[in-house]
């Protein structure tokens, strides 16, 4: 298994807090709109919060699934979904109720919750095998109802996929076809975040074995006591200049 190192871009936001930018992978077998994106994380210590910039090669007419390893445990593959009642889940479980393809998730990552979004809906699930996946909650995608739209905000809480503070999660991106007048009506595509892949879209019942996974830092707060030394610091400075 190759380890596939991915970087995210560290910088500050206007609010004083650390964003996490990730680049898709490049890769076009659905037009490019999650292949050619970038994705920015932030928190707040409660809340995280999404910006996802569609790549330019396509309107974003599908959906993008967020497969999230946050908790203990966790789900190496999707072979053994069957949740197929409505779209999202549909594109989480690849797997149509009749057709299925399959996602291999690399190794030292096991998914416990996914998040589906796609420019009519985004929404968060705890992932459940042989069973219906548990919905969590509403993603509160912003804007809706246009596929062209350049750039989609999300946001949900830490305690939605199983964390009592903020902290580190992993997570692995696809982005899923799924039109039901298609004889494979659900694609897996070759774009994505997180991982790497040479060849074309799995199509009909194929197998993916992902290569790699991206990870999301919570920014560590300073300790109080750290920054009343630091502005002591400053003071003394300010009190040395003024005395000469």
């Amino acid at each position: 298994m190759k380890k596939i190192l991915v970087f995210a871009v560290t910088a500050m936001v206007g609010t004083g807090a650390f964003a996490d930018l990730y680049y898709g992978n490049g890769n076009t077998g659905l037009g490019g709109p999650v292949g050619g994106s970038s994705l920015e994380l932030t928190d707040n210590g409660e809340t995280i919060s999404g910006t996802f910039k569609r790549g330019t090669g396509g309107d974003f007419n599908d959906i993008m699934v967020m497969y999230i390893d946050s908790i203990a445990g966790g789900i190496q593959s999707t072979s053994g979904f069957t949740d197929a009642a409505d779209a999202h889940r549909i594109a989480i479980s690849a797997y149509d109720g009749t057709m299925r393809e399959t996602l291999n998730f690399a190794s030292g990552f096991k998914a416990d919750y996914a998040i589906a979004l796609s420019a009519w809906y985004g929404g968060i699930w705890q992932l459940v095998n042989a069973g219906s996946h548990t919905w969590i909650g509403n993603l509160n995608v912003s804007p809706l109802g246009d596929p062209a739209t350049p750039i989609y905000t999300f946001d949900f809480n830490f305690s939605d996929i199983g964390m009592s503070d903020a902290g580190d999660f992993k997570f692995t991106v696809d982005y899923v076809f799924i039109y039901y007048l298609y004889v494979d009506p659900v694609v897996l595509s070759n774009e994505g975040i997180g991982w790497t892949e040479a060849g074309g879209n799995p199509g009909n019942g194929g197998t993916y074995n992902f290569n790699g996974y991206a990870t999301y830092s919570a920014p560590v707060p300073e300790p109080a006591t750290m920054s009343l030394l630091g502005l002591g610091a400053l003071a003394m400075v300010l009190r040395r200049k003024m005395r000469k």
